[in-house]
């Protein structure tokens, strides 16, 4: 049901959002949590994680129940340039703010009842 959807920007993608992301979607969760990101990243992460992880990446619509557990909502958003653990790379700025955006738009419309930002 729209208006119940909870977003979860993805954060900086040297810190440890992307694996949170992915160990969030491990369990159940009452209702539809949308990581902002990029799924790449996401799949990366999961994997260094030894987590099973199944992307059902969103385009226009809102999830209207959760995804069940091992499996991640996922607004995509393409990194500006590749990430390593660790290692901050200021050309991937611009990728935090556009999942800032993405979020607070979301909110704003109506999309997303709440947002959460990862570290």
């Amino acid at each position: 049901m729209p208006g119940r959807v909870l977003a979860i920007t993805t954060g900086e993608p040297a810190g440890v959002g992307p694996e949170l992301c992915a160990q969030i979607a491990q369990r159940a969760w009452p209702v539809p949590l949308v990581a902002i990101g990029d799924p790449a990243l996401l799949y990366e992460r999961a994997a260094q994680l030894g987590i099973a992880l199944k992307i059902r990446e969103l385009d226009d619509r809102t999830p209207e129940d959760p995804a069940p557990p091992g499996h991640l909502w996922v607004a995509p958003v393409p990194l500006r340039r590749p990430s390593r653990c660790g290692l901050v790379d200021t050309g991937n700025a611009p990728y935090v703010l556009d999942l800032l955006n993405l979020a607070i738009d979301g909110c704003r419309n109506g999309r997303f009842a709440a947002m959460v930002t990862a570290p």
